[in-house]
């Protein structure tokens, strides 16, 4: 198969130009740039019109059962029909773009929505030990002296946090979501040490 260097609209178009300035449709053909050289030679020789076009590679294969609904149709029809073939390709081009630029633009969206709430969840994490010592004096009327990175709290925040990046990552349709979630991991734990490490000479962590 030999790959057309243009859409199949623009083909469409080009073939739809040559025909209305008085080409006929495989005439038209030997008039299109980027059509190569052996596809014009294969027809100079004779070869059926549809045979030759079978050689080509098309994105919408489609365009071969048009060519071939109109191996004896008048120029009339044929420049109507590959016009508006020509037309709603190009339609369909357009709407599959604005579909990807809005799967794209969503993408973005969710991915600074979860690098946020990501940040928000680990640095809560790392006050885990100030709910823990508020709790406790509330209960006891002490502070707690010990701080652990393995306590149920902090624990409960970096399960929160691996949620709702699942969650998000789902919804974005993001791949490797292992090693996604593993470098979440990661982050929570140094954002976690670091804000430790930030108010450790808070008597309220001591």
């Amino acid at each position: 198969m030999i790959e057309l260097q243009s859409m199949d609209y623009e083909f469409l178009d080009e073939i739809a130009f040559h025909i209305e300035n008085g080409e006929n449709l495989e005439r038209a053909l030997f008039h299109i740039e980027n059509i190569p050289l052996e596809i014009t030679i294969r027809l100079q020789l004779g070869e059926e019109l549809i045979d030759v076009l079978s050689s080509l590679e098309f994105s919408n294969p489609s365009i071969l059962n048009l060519f071939a609904s109109l191996s004896f149709a008048d120029s009339s029809e044929v420049l109507e029909n590959v016009k508006i073939t020509s037309k709603l390709m190009r339609m369909r081009e357009e709407t599959l773009r604005e579909k990807e630029n809005t799967i794209k633009i969503h993408q973005r969206r969710l991915g600074i929505i979860r690098f946020v709430t990501m940040i928000t969840i680990a640095i809560m994490g790392g006050f885990s030990p100030l709910f823990t010592n508020l709790y406790a004096f509330i209960n006891t009327g002490e502070f707690l002296s010990s701080f652990s990175i393995v306590s149920a709290l902090s624990i409960s925040f970096l399960l929160i946090n691996l949620l709702n990046n699942y969650f998000l990552l789902k919804m974005g349709n993001e791949s490797k979501l292992v090693i996604r979630l593993v470098v979440v991991i990661i982050i929570h734990i140094i954002i976690v040490i670091i804000v430790r490490i930030s108010f450790s000479n808070f008597s309220i962590f001591n």
